[in-house]
C-alpha cells in the first residue's frame, strides 16, 4: 500500500478520516492513561530529565537505564552541572551503558545548551536537530513530551506499531521510508502530542511486541489491518542485519607488583576510556603480534615471556571480541623508565596516556564494560 493512500484505511462503513483518527487517538490515549508505566521521567516536563532519558534508552533496555538514570541525574540534577563536569566524570557514569558516542554528545550538547540557549532546550525543531547527538527521533520526543510541540518521535517501537496497523511492507531500515512514515504519523497526533507519542512507544514496548503480540488487549486491535489479515507476526519488514563478526583480541595485563598498567584507549570504540593495550587481528597469533608491537612502543622493548591467564568476550553491536589475556611481569626499575619514556615521547608516536594503578583503585577510572569483565579472570 503507497505511503500516500494509507490515511484511507480509516475510511470504512461511511466514515470520515477524521472521524476514524478522532476514535484512534481517543482508544490510544484512553489505553495509556491506565496503562502507563511510572517511570521518573515521565514525573515532570522538564526537557532535561527527558532528554537525558531518551539518550540513554537509544538502543539500551528500560531495566538496564533506570539504575543509571538516577545516578547520573543524582551527579549532574542540572544541564549546568552536566556542563561543567569533565568528560572523564561523564564517561564514569555511564560507563556500562555501552555505545560511549552518546555520552560524548551529551556533554557536548550540554555545553552548547548552555552557552548558546542559556541552558534550556529550544522549542524549535531546527534548532534541536543542529545540537550535537540530536535526531529527528530524540528531537521530536524531546519536544512533544516536555513543550507538547505537535512533532513525531518515530522510534523501533513507533515503527512496529504503525507497520501493523497500516500493513505497511515498506522496510523500516530505509531512510526514505521512515521519513514518509514520519509525516504520516504527524497527521495522527493531536493536541495533546505529549501524551500520544509516549502512548504510541509504550503500545509498542509493552503491547505491539516484536514476537507474539498481545493483540487481545491492545486498544486497536480492531483498527489494525495486520491483526485483521492475521499477519501481524510478519511485520515490520526489516533488511537483514549485518553479521556479528568474531574478532580474536589480544590484551596485555602488565604487572609491576601490586599495580597494573592502564592505558587511555584512542580507538573511535573506546575513545576516552581506560583500559588495557588490546590489539586486534585476523587469528589469535596476528592479534598477539600486534600486540607485542603495541607493546614495544610503551615499554621500549619487546617482551620477552606473555603468560596466558585467561579468555573472555564482548559482544558490541557489529563484532565480537575473542579476548586472550597475556599477562607480563615487570622489575620496579623499567617500571620508572617507562614512566620516563612516556614522559619525553608523549607528544611523538605514543598516542595513548598511561598510569600504574592498583586493583583497588580501578574503580576510579572509566572503563568499558569490555574491560571490566577482564578483572573477573585475573
Amino acid at each position: 500500500m503507497g505511503f500516500k493512500v494509507q490515511l484511507n484505511v480509516f475510511i470504512t462503513c461511511g466514515e470520515k478520516v477524521e472521524e476514524k483518527k478522532i476514535k484512534l487517538q481517543d482508544k490510544l490515549l484512553d489505553w495509556y492513561k491506565v496503562h502507563h508505566r511510572k517511570l521518573p521521567f515521565r514525573e515532570s516536563h522538564d526537557p532535561y530529565k527527558i532528554w537525558i532519558s531518551e539518550i540513554m534508552l537509544q538502543q539500551t533496555q528500560m531495566d538496564i537505564v533506570l539504575p543509571y538514570y538516577e545516578r547520573f541525574l543524582a551527579a549532574f540534577p542540572t544541564v549546568f552541572d552536566l556542563a561543567k563536569a569533565t568528560e572523564e566524570q561523564v564517561l564514569k557514569l555511564w560507563a556500562g551503558l555501552g555505545y560511549y558516542s552518546r555520552a560524548r554528545n551529551l556533554h557536548k550538547c550540554a555545553r552548547a545548551l548552555v552557552d548558546e540557549y542559556e541552558g534550556k532546550f529550544p522549542e524549535e525543531y531546527q534548532k534541536a536537530l543542529k545540537l550535537p547527538g540530536i535526531g529527528p527521533y530524540t528531537a521530536g520526543a524531546v519536544l512533544s513530551i516536555a513543550y507538547n510541540k505537535r512533532i513525531p518521535a518515530v522510534d523501533g517501537n513507533v515503527l512496529r506499531v504503525y507497520s501493523r496497523l497500516f500493513n505497511s511492507h515498506a522496510d523500516i531500515g530505509e531512510a526514505k521510508n521512515k521519513k514518509a512514515i514520519e509525516k504520516i504519523i504527524q497527521e495522527l497526533i493531536p493536541e495533546n502530542a505529549r501524551d500520544f507519542n509516549q502512548a504510541l512507544m509504550e503500545l509498542g514496548a509493552l503491547i505491539c511486541l516484536p514476537k507474539n503480540p498481545q493483540c487481545e488487549i491492545c486498544p486497536l486491535t480492531t483498527t489494525c489491518k495486520a491483526k485483521e489479515l492475521s499477519i501481524q507476526n510478519d511485520l515490520p519488514v526489516k533488511r537483514k542485519r549485518i553479521k556479528n563478526k568474531k574478532i580474536p583480541v589480544a590484551v596485555g595485563i602488565i604487572r609491576k607488583s601490586d599495580s597494573i598498567m592502564i592505558t587511555k584507549a584512542s580507538t573511535a570504540l573506546l575513545n576516552g576510556l581506560w583500559g588495557f593495550p588490546i590489539a586486534e587481528g585476523e587469528t589469535e597469533d596476528a592479534a598477539k603480534a600486534k600486540l607485542l608491537s603495541c607493546l614495544k612502543n610503551i615499554l621500549g622493548h619487546e617482551p620477552s615471556k606473555l603468560k596466558i591467564i585467561g579468555n573472555s568476550k564482548h559482544v558490541f553491536t557489529h563484532k565480537t571480541w575473542q579476548m586472550t589475556l597475556y599477562e607480563i611481569n615487570l622489575p620496579e626499575t623499567l617500571k620508572e623508565e617507562i614512566m620516563y619514556q612516556y614522559e619525553k615521547d608523549k607528544s611523538a608516536d605514543l598516542k595513548e596516556e598511561i598510569e600504574w594503578v592498583t586493583r583497588n583503585n580501578l574503580s576510579k577510572y572509566p572503563m568499558a564494560t569490555a574491560f571490566k569483565k577482564l578483572l573477573k579472570v585475573f
